[in-house]
């Protein structure tokens, strides 16, 4: 701030003035600045030009320019002081004129300037007729606005602004505004006695009345604008998260809007419990989060005693300022919505109220991805149901005829499954299944889809992917499912080895019509690895004829 202090003191001399007077024009220039609003432009207007123009013509120019640049150093320095304690420190908006207390120097300076070239000192101190001070009023006036925002402009086109931005629309609207002012410098200058303040007052008093009524105003159009841009924002979040029925598109959706809606979350932390838990354990809620810098997505389980906002403070390093919101589903608290910061105070009071209203949508959302998840996915593996399959593989096959690219499908069923059940008891079988379920998905890519086809057959859509790699896949399950060994209850309990066969088929290469053919053609290589001797995997293949081969029918969910 010292740099704008030197400029108050560059005009030598001055009319001999009344302090009073110096202190009544610099207290009302300075309301005037803390009651600036702004325009529907976007720019900010103080409506303080004709307490300078009158300044010039009452108490001189040198004390004028004096009071401007004390009262714009010591306005710009409390905004440049407040915004570094509400931003813990940082300099606020870095380039912002209104941060650059030196600037207070340079208005004064110009507004000294313009009430010399103006002729003030032919007024100074004299009873001068209403004519000649309009004409002075008119005449100082006009220069100081052209000075003024002639200024502005070069520093708009020095940060990158171009010309017409500098002097379009927006400065010719701020100068009709504050041309507009210049009968209340005549009636002002009009009314100055050095010795009877009473009037100014009065008059000053109304003005700065009307500056609170269009701050006051002006601010309530800016509410109700972020208002309706809320609104904007929350339409277009629902449409999106009501378009995202499975959970990872939900949360991605999720993630991003938010983002959106809320610019200075650099990240997102969505708790929430897996779908069909209500068994109340915190083991059931898990932790997807989203980096917006480097555009990554990550989910963790929860730990026992582990609460969202203790892992963001452990595990979120650079963290200082966090937003967070509870989730309501089902009557009951179940998940968490946050953003955080790098920056401190970086969310205000209406990121909150715009979060809580997210938190609303996010919840129905999540709540019908829990519905969708209970009706596509199956209760004991959770892989998805058979329907789902159903359309997931015509969807691929429309998708392959017009980009013309393949797609394969794996059949998989496990080796003498029914003589495991009848040997172990259906409980054990069912820990067969949901081993042999999580080693799928431990083998996919986030594009693949694995369903339960029936009984103890598993199958995989692979899309873009051929043969010769679907078949590499294929192998890949094969071998990590004969590593897996599943554990009795007996007493002692026993390690049980667990095998399965597969078959693959790949569209369009086994000439498959549709889904449900390219599904037969799998089949019948699965039925081939069955009799070359389990534990395999086979592609389907013609003879040289080019005639399916046709193995014996067999009955679904049992081995040859």
């Amino acid at each position: 701030m010292v740099l704008g202090l030197p400029a108050i003191g560059l005009f030598p001399g001055g009319v001999a003035t009344p302090g009073l007077w110096i202190a009544l024009f610099f207290a009302v220039i300075l309301t005037s600045r803390a009651l600036a609003f702004r325009s529907v432009d976007g720019n900010a207007l103080s409506l303080d030009s004709a307490y300078y123009v009158a300044a010039t013509l009452c108490v001189g120019s040198v004390n004028a320019g004096r009071i401007v640049a004390l009262a714009l150093v010591t306005e710009a320095g409390a905004r440049w002081w407040w915004w570094r304690r509400r931003l813990g420190g940082r300099i606020a908006r870095p380039g912002d004129a209104s941060d650059l207390p030196w600037l207070g120097g340079i208005s004064g300076a110009l507004v000294a300037l313009c009430g010399w070239a103006g002729g003030a000192a032919a007024v100074v101190g004299r009873h001068a007729d209403i004519v000649e001070i309009a004409l002075r009023v008119v005449a100082i006036d006009a220069l100081l606005l052209a000075g003024h925002y002639a200024l502005h402009g070069v520093r708009l086109r020095w940060r990158g602004r171009s010309w017409r931005a500098c002097f379009g629309g927006a400065a010719l609207a701020g100068i009709g505004i504050e041309a507009s002012l210049m009968p209340i410098a005549v009636v002002l200058v009009l009314l100055y006695d050095p010795r009877q303040p009473l009037g100014f007052l009065l008059l000053s008093a109304t003005y700065l009345l009307i500056a609170l009524v269009f701050s006051r105003l002006s601010r309530t159009r800016q509410q109700l604008e972020a208002r309706v841009q809320d609104l904007e924002i929350l339409t277009a979040t629902a449409r999106r998260m009501a378009a995202s029925l499975q959970l990872e598109e939900l949360v991605e959706a999720v993630a991003r809007e938010t983002c959106r809606a809320i610019p200075a979350a650099e990240g997102v932390s969505l708790v929430h419990r897996r779908a069909g838990d209500r068994s109340g354990e915190r083991s059931g809620l898990v932790i997807d989060g989203f980096d917006r810098r480097s555009e990554k997505f990550f989910r963790r389980p929860m730990t026992e005693g582990e609460g969202a906002a203790g892992w963001v403070m452990s595990r979120a390093h650079g963290i200082r300022a966090w937003l967070g919101v509870p989730l309501f589903m089902y009557g009951a608290c179940e998940g968490v919505i946050a953003v955080q910061s790098s920056h401190a105070r970086a969310f205000r009071d209406d990121h909150q109220r715009l979060l809580e209203s997210l938190a609303l949508q996010i919840s129905a959302a999540l709540q019908n991805a829990h519905l969708y998840e209970l009706a596509m996915v199956d209760g004991l593996t959770g892989l998805f149901v058979r329907r789902y399959f159903d359309a997931r593989i015509e969807e691929e096959i429309e998708r392959s005829k017009r980009y013309a690219t393949a797609f394969s499908v794996v059949m998989m069923d496990v080796d003498d499954f029914k003589r495991f059940n009848d040997a172990h008891g259906h409980l054990i079988g069912d820990r067969v299944l949901r081993g042999i379920a999580n080693v799928v998905k431990s083998q996919m890519r986030g594009v693949d889809t694995a369903a339960r086809y029936g009984g103890e057959e598993i199958a995989v859509i692979l899309p873009r992917t051929e043969i010769v790699n679907a078949f590499a896949v294929g192998e890949r399950i094969r071998g990590a499912v004969s590593e897996l060994r599943i554990t009795t209850d007996g007493d002692p309990p026993a390690a049980l080895r667990v095998t399965a066969s597969f078959g693959v088929a790949s569209y369009p290469e086994s000439k498959a019509t549709s889904g449900e053919d390219l599904v037969r053609r799998a089949d019948r290589a699965l039925y081939r690895a069955k009799q070359a001797g389990k534990n395999r995997v086979e592609l389907f293949w013609s003879d040289d004829s080019g005639a399916l081969v046709m193995p014996p029918v067999r009955d679904e969910g049992s081995d040859p």
